[in-house]
């Protein structure tokens, strides 16, 4: 089996055997041979042979459909973990010669088609084909192997090759809204009194609902376990377009689920185009907005701690 990121299919790597249709043809074939010399009949010795001919056609097209096929790594957009991945890549033909009835997928049970007309002889005409699959777990997600295969032109002969790309696709944690009460309220009690040490100019001004994305060293415990729901403390000083996410802010429940929280919460403030900061251990991005710094942040959650993972 061939491992790269881009694969031509050849003789070596290529396996051909009768398909039933087939089987029953060498059937007839031998029959019709022993019908031919038992009663000496010139005109069914003929009619046996071009069958025979056929057969051998038969053998040389369908072997040749597949080599020259070339499969090519392209660039695939990362996910989150539970979604379903569509995962593309391209087909050319080193040729430029039809390749048709093809069949591509991870098992020979589930298989996409496709054709490959003729480009007039000019080789590496590429077309994008996508085969889904879903994608389980954070981190770097290598694509299974995948087979090709064909019975053209008369299916009397199956044609198959495996090959696996070389390269994977990043996925990204799950996205889970935390609940209120997974929050940390020591860790935040003590951000707080740090936070409005450093906020001296800051002007207390009451409380209000929470809110994805607000910092969670401002979330007032005393009104939150009065009332129903979570407050903030407000401060007029306070910037409302900044958010800090911090690895400990979840310390009461395990890494993977407090890895989706903080995606959740990175998605959130970016979608509310805040500035962010996230920390975590060993770890700390500073706070900044926009496309890359969100997959800067979301990167750093799907690899952290890879090695971990069972």
């Amino acid at each position: 089996m061939q491992i790269a990121d881009r694969i031509v299919l050849e003789q070596r790597s290529t396996y051909i055997l009768p398909t039933k249709a087939g089987f029953l043809l060498m059937l007839i074939i031998l029959l019709m041979m022993i019908a031919s010399t038992n009663y000496q009949n010139n005109l069914a010795f003929l009619l046996t042979f071009l069958i025979c001919s056929i057969g051998i056609v038969s053998i040389v097209f369908t072997f040749k459909n597949l080599q020259g096929l070339a499969f090519e790594f392209a660039k695939n957009q990362s996910v989150f973990a539970g979604e379903e991945l569509n995962f593309n890549f391209h087909v050319s033909s080193q040729s430029g010669l039809p390749h048709l009835g093809i069949a591509v997928g991870f098992d020979k049970k589930s298989l996409f088609y496709l054709d490959l007309p003729s480009s007039d002889g000019k080789p590496y005409t590429k077309k994008i084909f996508i085969l889904p699959i879903k994608a389980v777990k954070r981190g770097w997600f290598l694509v299974p192997k995948i087979v090709t295969t064909s019975c053209f032109p008369f299916g009397l002969l199956k044609v198959w090759s495996w090959f696996k790309f070389k390269s994977a696709i990043l996925i990204y944690p799950q996205p889970i809204e935390p609940d209120e009460n997974v929050l940390n309220p020591i860790a935040n009690d003590k951000g707080d009194s740090n936070n409005q040490s450093n906020n001296v100019d800051s002007e207390y001004d009451g409380i209000r609902a929470y809110k994805v994305g607000d910092p969670i060293s401002r979330v007032d415990w005393k009104a939150t376990a009065k009332e129903q729901g979570m407050y903030i403390k407000s401060f007029t000083s306070m910037s409302v377009n900044e958010s800090a996410f911090n690895w400990d802010d979840f310390s009461n429940v395990e890494k993977e689920l407090r890895l989706s929280y903080l995606c959740y919460l990175v998605l959130i403030a970016n979608s509310q185009k805040q500035a962010f900061s996230l920390s975590l251990p060993g770890q700390f991005i500073n706070k900044d907005s926009g496309e890359h710094h969100l997959k800067k942040c979301l990167s750093t959650l799907a690899l952290f701690k890879l090695d971990e993972m069972v």
